[in-house]
């Protein structure tokens, strides 16, 4: 205990108050279209206002730094909260995991302390640069129609990807949009290139259709874009200009095929352009948030969101699957993933009948010095090494975490100026409880 607290007191005289609230980091690698790194290019943190639509006038950044030659940057001293990390010029920059659209950002939570890593992601070609100069740029609000032909959902994901539409300009620049947005704002500089390449040329088209989907029609008004360009309007206007003619994507959907197994539909909670798989392999997801399992075999299954935009929370379930087809699995928020999916614990359905959902369960533990068998209550839990939601440990030295699946998961209990134990659990029946020591 006497070595506890003279590390206690090392700690505070380093200037790192155990009292205070430190800022978080963030640390990833910027990259081009054409997977060269970007460098020199400003990265930032943008809190997130509480409208979406008031994002336009936010300047609350934090943490603003640069990518080195290997595209790599870290941003320090982020104060505690949810921000989306965007890149590149200020008035059109891209946002992570990718997209210029900022309702398609994902947002990342930020703990005191805590440094998050590994959010990678690539530059738009147009957030390329710096900001425009005084003169402004003139956007372009472009409608979007995607429908199924004889009727349907639209997927926003399936196969292991999210379809999308890709508007390429003439001068090579991309922006992606998710199928289901209404329009989509295109930011054309007032005049052309020294290379005279029209700025207001478009190349449209449907990336990663999920397998089965045929694009009947892809139109700009009367124009084919499945061989022809778009052309926007010219405008002198330093303003927003509508556009009156939509672009129209017509998509044939696959008829449903026979198949060994079962199906399983449900629901995911919140933003419906998110992933989705069973047991390791992906479903599909439409727009109206709906998710479907074909050709499911019996057995304990697990159903994990991996993707969660805009800061939402993780969802789940464990089921057990029959011979009868499953509807209406809605899922759960969790607070971790288990750190293998696609090979969940093996459970057996023994006692449990087709349709059972299991439920939640928790790790729980608590931490003491090996020697005086004190609490060591200055440290924090990592779980699957999500540093972005550590568990602060409580005064007694203790830590629970709840609403995880069934499955594996490595635990990381840090004890400030001590050291670091680590244990691997499995989650099956019941709860678990570790009592852990350091010396």
């Amino acid at each position: 205990m006497i070595a506890y607290l003279v590390a206690a007191v090392l700690w505070l005289a380093q200037g790192t108050p155990l009292a205070t609230d430190p800022g978080g980091t963030v640390t990833g690698t910027l990259r081009s279209l054409n997977g060269a790194p970007a460098a020199g290019v400003r990265v930032a943190a943008l809190a997130r206002p509480e409208e979406l639509r008031d994002l336009a006038a936010a300047s609350a950044l934090a943490g603003l730094g640069e990518t080195d030659a290997a595209g790599k940057y870290r941003l320090e001293n982020i104060p505690p909260g949810r921000y989306y990390i965007i890149a590149g010029r200020v008035d059109t920059p891209t946002f992570y995991p990718g997209t210029v659209q900022a309702s398609e950002g994902t947002l990342v939570s930020v703990s005191s302390g805590m440094t998050l890593s590994g959010i990678d992601f690539v530059l738009n070609n147009v957030s390329a640069g710096r900001a425009a100069p005084s003169t402004g740029l003139a956007s372009w609000i472009v409608p979007i129609q995607t429908r199924i032909e004889g009727g349907g959902k639209i997927p926003l994901f399936s196969g292991g990807h999210f379809p999308m539409l890709r508007f390429t300009r003439a001068t090579g620049e991309i922006i992606d949009v998710a199928l289901n947005v209404p329009n989509i704002t295109l930011n054309l500089p007032l005049a052309q290139n020294a290379t005279g390449t029209p700025f207001n040329e478009f190349r449209i088209s449907v990336k990663d259709l999920p397998d089965g989907y045929e694009l009947r029609s892809l139109n700009f008004g009367a124009v084919d874009l499945r061989s022809n360009s778009m052309l926007l309007p010219a405008t002198n206007f330093n303003t927003a200009l509508p556009v009156t003619t939509a672009v129209s994507a017509v998509l044939a959907a696959p008829s449903e095929t026979p198949a060994s197994g079962v199906k399983i539909t449900g629901r995911i909670r919140g933003g419906s352009r998110r992933s989705i798989y069973i047991s390791g392999k992906p479903g599909s997801v439409f727009e109206d948030g709906t998710f479907e399992f074909l050709g499911v075999p019996p057995g304990v299954h697990i159903i994990v969101s991996r993707d969660n935009p805009q800061g939402e929370h993780a969802e789940g379930a464990a089921i057990v699957v029959g011979a009868q087809s499953m509807s209406n699995v809605n899922l759960e928020e969790i607070s971790e993933m288990p750190s293998a999916t696609e090979s969940a614990v093996s459970l057996s359905i023994a006692n449990r009948p087709p349709g059972t959902r299991l439920p939640l369960h928790a790790i729980r533990g608590r931490i003491v010095d090996t020697d005086t068998h004190l609490p060591l209550n200055a440290g924090r839990v990592v779980v699957n090494g999500n540093y972005a939601s550590a568990v602060p440990l409580d005064t007694d030295g203790g830590f629970e975490i709840s609403r995880l699946l069934p499955g594996k998961y490595t635990v990381e209990v840090f004890a400030f100026g001590i050291g670091t134990v680590s244990r691997t659990v499995v989650l099956e029946d019941q709860d678990a409880d570790l009592d852990l020591s350091l010396n």
